[in-house]
């Protein structure tokens, strides 16, 4: 059985790896590893992490904070430069079909404006997709923004288990499948409520 709520290992062992580098290099004695982690958590530095596997996202969490701390002394962006690497390693890797996509999305071959929106929302349908394969919770959909016609964003549902380091992660992951194409970031989250996160468009396309 699948435990609830949980991570692709594919997302996860990055952040395994990370923290058990740190360990190896003495940045963080395993004296100190209960500061932040569980017992359970731990013993993942000890083994190898399946790509294919879910983890527990209490886990991927409790690493990341490890990680915010030591490493990116509490600045946020530390996060979501870490998720910009996760979506080139996973697109290097050739995991999912959704990012071999971004090497030929339809919105680079269109030049008027509502033709470049359009094919921009079919685009980003598509790769949003990729969070059922990553996430076993949430529920993420790309729709017109009401508040800008130019603009679209992504409404993440049901993400009350969701934590805020993977809120910034996602936010860096998004934006890094964005700059495939050279483009600056393009995105940014907020969490009007508990079960609710959204990543609205900075710019128009």
């Amino acid at each position: 059985m699948i435990p609830n709520p949980s991570i692709k290992g594919s997302v996860f062992a990055g952040v395994v790896e990370h923290v058990a580098k740190l360990v190896s290099a003495g940045e963080v004695s395993r004296a100190d590893l209960p500061k932040w982690l569980e017992s359970g958590d731990i013993g993942l530095l000890d083994a190898s992490v399946a790509i294919s596997a879910w983890y527990d996202v209490r886990s991927y969490d409790r690493m990341n904070r490890l990680l915010l701390e030591v490493v990116g002394h509490g600045n946020p962006e530390f996060l979501r430069e870490q998720g910009r690497q996760t979506a080139r390693r996973l697109l290097e890797a050739g995991l999912y079909a959704q990012l071999e996509y971004l090497n030929r999305t339809r919105v680079a071959a269109e030049k008027e404006p509502r033709a470049r929106f359009e094919a921009f929302g079919r685009d980003l349908r598509l790769l949003t997709s990729l969070s059922a394969g990553i996430l076993n919770f949430t529920r993420w959909t790309a729709r017109p923004d009401p508040r800008h016609e130019d603009r679209y964003r992504i409404d993440v549902t049901d993400a009350a288990d969701m934590p805020e380091s993977l809120c910034w992660r996602s936010d860096g992951f998004i934006n890094g499948m964005a700059a495939v194409h050279g483009g600056r970031d393009l995105w940014a989250w907020t969490r009007p409520a508990r079960d609710r996160v959204e990543f609205q468009m900075v710019r128009s396309v």
